[in-house]
């Protein structure tokens, strides 16, 4: 009964702050990628209908920019929602919410499988409040769905569900690209250890039992990339915004800086405890010989596989990272390391070291970097006071009746209003940096040649500036323009 009212206790705590986070964000505008990847590809659908699934690379005429390789699940199904429910901001936040209970669901039915019932709740709760997975839901991130959907297949590849599985792998594979690496991923280690089971007697029946649930959805995406490919070519063009991303490092410093950033990204937001301690666990494993069972091998190398992949992008490409992408290899280095733990120290320390673990994950709502250094904020709650100072900051454009066609800003500032407000008004900023006015705040992550010409007063002076929080914003006037114009 005493473990049965802990666990219930860590539920209900969960739906608590879940429940509060969805009602603070829930008329929030689209923040960060968010912008792209739901809203544009969304305001196309609603525009032009289903007909019309793929949204152009770009469209000079409505402002609209798509990324093709990541499939437009969450697009389409926020269009449809807007047609059936209303084009408010709150339909996003309630949607995100449904797959916020999946996820709580199933995850507890998951952690059954590796955790004696007194350890449940803690494992509840420091997985879900991790500040990265807390921000992505309540900036109604298509990540958070991507997780959701990743924990419902691993729980029906566990619990040897195959309809659960196919639901999970579809809705995985159909969120992003990173989903599509996530299902393949799952999907060769879940082979391999249903035909071979640590074996050298291959059972090939397995094999197809395996690949069942998982085939809908590879027919699926073959389907979609063939299409778009053939419909639009390839899904980067000359000189586009995110070609750059996908070549290789052209210097060894490069590579270098790639990798500083590929580990800051694993371990920020307080998750370098978990890495610690996972670290810890595996020594002790590895000096007391302990035999694992199959589920928490299999673990182990889904875990190997997931982050070795994105080690690689470290030396074939110039992709930036960011916290959320690690979210399915964090959650299963989460598993390993306090199924290490519970393991190898002792009981009456146990409740102290998760009780530091989730004081490291709310602080991780705290780091905030210097100016000169980019910082994700969609994986921050710390970001909370932006809306508020992006609203005053255009109040104040609107009152003074300044002319949108000369104002330009940073990341999440510039293009159409109507994209991040859902607001029927036509108010597009621009990206030229040497328009009549500049909206800069440190939320853009703007090069520090730039942060640094915004302080020469002989070229920008500062109309107002707005605060709150971690968050900044200033309107600067470019002198020059001024003297051109004059």
């Amino acid at each position: 009964m005493i473990q049965y009212y802990k666990k219930f206790t860590a539920l209900f705590l969960i739906l608590c702050v879940y429940i509060l986070l969805t009602l603070l964000s829930v008329n929030n505008g689209y923040f960060w990628d968010n912008i792209q990847l739901i809203s544009n590809n969304a305001h196309w659908l609603y525009q032009f209908g289903l007909k019309s699934v793929f949204a152009p690379m770009s469209s000079e005429s409505y402002g609209i920019s798509s990324t093709g390789y990541h499939p437009p699940l969450v697009g389409t199904i926020t269009a449809v929602l807007w047609k059936i429910f209303g084009y408010k901001l709150w339909v996003s936040h309630v949607f995100t919410f449904f797959f916020a209970i999946v996820l709580i669901f199933n995850l507890w039915k998951l952690i059954r499988l590796f955790f004696p019932d007194q350890y449940q709740g803690w494992v509840l709760l420091i997985v879900l409040l991790e500040s990265s997975l807390l921000t992505q839901f309540s900036i109604a991130s298509p990540d958070f769905i991507l997780f959701t959907a990743f924990v419902v297949t691993l729980r029906g590849i566990l619990h040897h569900k195959q309809a659960l599985t196919a639901i999970g792998v579809f809705f995985l594979c159909f969120i992003s690209m990173r989903g599509v690496f996530a299902g393949v991923i799952l999907f060769f280690v879940s082979a391999y250890f249903s035909v071979y089971k640590f074996t050298n007697k291959p059972k090939v029946p397995d094999f197809y039992r395996n690949l069942l649930p998982f085939l809908p959805t590879f027919i699926l995406l073959i389907l979609y990339f063939g299409t778009y490919l053939y419909s639009y070519g390839w899904f980067f063009k000359p000189n586009s915004a995110y070609s750059e991303h996908y070549l290789m490092p052209k210097t060894f410093s490069r590579i270098v800086i790639h990798f500083a950033e590929f580990i800051l990204r694993s371990i920020e937001n307080g998750r370098i405890i978990i890495w610690i301690l996972g670290i810890y666990s595996l020594f002790k494993l590895i000096k007391s010989k302990h035999k694992t069972d199959l589920q928490i091998g299999f673990l182990f190398w889904l875990f190997m596989s997931l982050n070795g992949l994105y080690f690689l992008f470290v030396f074939i490409s110039q992709m930036p990272f960011s916290a959320r992408y690690f979210f399915p290899q964090f959650f299963i280095l989460t598993l390993l390391t306090l199924w290490g733990i519970i393991r190898f120290v002792s009981e009456k320390y146990l409740k102290w070291i998760f009780m530091l673990i989730l004081i490291f994950e709310l602080t991780g709502n705290l780091w905030i970097y210097p100016d000169k250094m980019s910082k994700s904020w969609d994986n921050t709650l710390a970001h909370f006071p932006y809306y508020q100072v992006r609203k005053d900051c255009f109040d104040y454009i609107d009152q003074q009746k300044l002319d949108y066609n000369y104002i330009s800003a940073g990341f999440c500032l510039y293009g159409n209003r109507k994209f991040v407000e859902l607001k029927n008004d036509d108010k597009t900023v621009g990206v030229n940096t040497n328009n009549k006015y500049f909206i800069y705040s440190n939320i853009s992550n703007l090069n520090d040649s730039l942060c640094f010409e915004f302080k020469n007063s002989s070229n920008w002076k500062p109309i107002k500036k707005f605060e709150k929080g971690f968050v900044t914003m200033i309107l600067y006037e470019n002198l020059k323009f001024k003297q051109n114009e004059n």
